[in-house]
């Protein structure tokens, strides 16, 4: 608290001068030798009056800010005639006793240098194991392998060196960060590579309704490497390493830069991303080196009354409520004041702090209520969420989450059904025209008693023309051998079985026609119910078993178009290898598939936070402003 009442006097000092202007480098301030020159008295006690200080702790600013302003034109001097910057460094994180200061210190090098070398100068200076820093400037990770120039670092620039400690446990669990992110990107790239009609894993990217977006490839993977490593980020940072969580957030922004500034500023996305950043400096203690973060959280207030509506109305309309993505709002509030703190302009502060205090109080959850809520069979989440939405009215809030987990199912459903309609979509192949065969026209042939195979073939030669395509099942009869271009093993469970004799047909009638129709109940029993309960006969393999694809043999057939259509190329060809699913899904676990997860802020530390600044702005005078 004391070296942030230091921090706003030098803040408002410069202010004064600036408004002043006065020249603290030049006479009578400082001689042709640059030495300590005078300061006028009644200037001290002017200052004093203004800013609410002492003669003493304004005289020994002044003076700290006149030797500042003489290293900075010295520095400028060396840069301009032996090309050397001058950077400053903030150390942050867990410090070793010999590094223990965590004033911003001068660094000089060639600009030329790369992320890699200026790394080990700081490990040099500080002491500190390379393996333990971690470097940013201007919001992004300082690259490693790229020179310092063509990151946009020049001489001046803030540098913050995150620590973590040496102790030995903390060394590995370094280590393991680091490996963390770089397992991160691999996934993330795997992720972004696989197909729309993908049948390991179906990524897409959805709207505030849960629609999903069609994106030109390119932005889709872009944006799916971003909200990976965003998710992965807000993992870490639940679980308090804010160490990991801000590279992970970094990386996410990096890759959210490829993507359309319109795109961006449509989902609440990239707000939500700004926020978690700014939000990581604050637990870093760095908040007040760091410009990017007034920036950030400009561009997130910007996105939000995009995608919310200057007083929330769109939510209201999409959502039915406003109260979750409040505390959204409630945290932009809360980080604009302390970042208005931190630059001296009090009145803004305060009238920040007070916003921020005034939604945290719409925002207050009853015990009571979320113990009554929880009780009718409903998680802490969906309690929180409910009565925030709805003010604290009980019934109001069950009748929302029992909606919105309606909407949930639907949309879930809807997806589900969508990416296995594009799977076996894939699997059937492409027509002569090169669309993709229609799948209800596919069914709808099957139905009528047409071979899989060939119904895939026909409606290829025919580009869907569902007539054209029964006219060349009648005449072309080598078509009705063609196997199964969704050929795969299915159980068939016992309870499988009971449900369809128990409409009074055979056991092992009913065991093959759910076979043919893959473990399809309901158009197993259709089928039998058009032909008496009896399996009309179907051209098969030679075992006369379902077969899997990777096991039947591939063949091909030459359709109209005069191209080749294998078997094994109707699978997908872009399968995941064992080892690459298996890591996959090891990622995926901790990654939440609740839509509303980011929403669920306690807010208790937001709260503690508030009520710290709130405190040193009440030990300040009323009439502390920005100059």
């Amino acid at each position: 608290m004391e070296n942030i009442g230091r921090d706003l006097l030098m803040k408002q000092l410069r202010d004064f001068l600036n408004a002043e202007k006065i020249k603290l480098w030049l006479p009578p301030y400082t001689t042709e030798n640059k030495e300590k020159g005078h300061v006028p008295e009644d200037l001290i006690i002017k200052f004093g009056k203004e800013l609410k200080f002492s003669s003493e702790e304004i005289a020994d600013g002044l003076e700290e800010l006149r030797l500042h302003s003489l290293s900075k034109l010295e520095e400028r001097d060396k840069f301009k005639k032996q090309g050397i910057a001058t950077l400053r460094i903030k150390m942050t994180g867990q410090l070793t006793t010999e590094s223990a200061s965590r004033k911003p210190f001068p660094l000089e090098c060639s600009l030329d240098v790369t992320g890699s070398d200026l790394k080990a100068l700081v490990a040099g200076q500080r002491s500190v194991p390379e393996s333990l820093l971690k470097l940013i400037c201007q919001g992004k990770v300082v690259d490693e392998k790229q020179p310092l120039r063509q990151q946009g670092i020049v001489s001046g620039s803030d540098v913050m060196a995150m620590v973590m400690s040496t102790t030995d446990a903390a060394v590995a669990e370094k280590e393991a960060d680091a490996i963390e992110v770089e397992r991160t990107r691999q996934a993330a790239e795997l992720l972004s590579s696989r197909e729309d009609d993908d049948e390991d894993f179906d990524i897409q990217i959805a709207d505030q309704n849960g629609r999903s977006l069609q994106l030109p490839k390119e932005e889709k993977r872009a944006l799916t490497v971003a909200m990976t490593f965003h998710e992965k980020g807000r993992t870490a940072l639940k679980n308090k390493k804010v160490s990991l969580a801000l590279p992970l957030f970094l990386e996410a922004d990096s890759e959210f830069s490829k993507c359309r500034s319109e795109l961006l500023q449509a989902t609440d996305n990239y707000a939500i991303l700004c926020l978690d950043i700014v939000w990581c400096y604050l637990a870093l203690k760095n908040l007040e080196q760091l410009p990017d973060a007034e920036t950030r959280l400009r561009k997130s207030e910007l996105c939000f009354k995009r995608c919310y509506g200057e007083q929330m109305e769109r939510l209201a309309s999409i959502k039915g409520g406003t109260g979750a993505e409040q505390a959204l709002l409630m945290r932009l509030y809360l980080l604009q004041g302390i970042v208005a703190f931190h630059k001296g302009d009090i009145t803004s502060a305060r009238n920040l702090l007070g916003r921020a205090e005034f939604v945290l109080t719409l925002l207050h959850v009853d015990d009571t209520q979320l113990n009554e809520i929880m009780l009718m069979g409903f998680t802490e989440r969906e309690s929180r969420l409910g009565l925030r939405a709805k003010n604290g009215n009980v019934a109001q809030a069950v009748e929302f989450i029992m909606e919105t987990r309606k909407k949930q199912e639907e949309v879930n459903n809807h997806a589900k059904t969508d990416w296995h309609r594009r799977v076996r979509g894939k699997k059937l192949g492409k027509t002569a025209g090169g669309e993709p065969v229609n799948v209800d026209h596919y069914d709808s042939l099957v139905d009528m008693d047409f071979p899989p195979g060939g119904a895939a073939e026909a409606l290829r030669q025919a580009n869907n023309d569902i007539s054209a395509a029964i006219e060349i099942l009648n005449t072309k009869p080598e078509l009705l051998s063609l196997p199964d271009p969704e050929n795969k093993t299915v159980e068939i469970t016992d309870e499988m079985i009971i449900q369809v004799t128990g409409l009074g047909f055979d056991t092992e009638v009913a065991r093959q026609a759910l076979r043919q129709f893959r473990g399809n109940i309901q158009r197993a029993v259709d089928n039998l119910l058009k032909h008496g309960g009896l399996l009309p006969h179907l051209p098969h393999s030679p075992s006369g078993s379902s077969t899997s694809a990777s096991e039947s043999s591939p063949t091909s057939v030459s359709s109209s178009s005069g191209s080749e259509i294998s078997n094994s190329e109707l699978g997908n060809t872009k399968r995941l290898k064992q080892e690459e699913k298996e890591a996959l899904n090891s990622f995926v676990t901790d990654i939440s598939t609740d839509a509303n997860e980011y929403l669920d802020l306690t807010l208790s530390e937001e709260r503690e936070i508030l009520q710290l600044y709130q405190g040193m702005l009440g030990s300040l005078p009323v009439s502390g402003k920005s100059h």
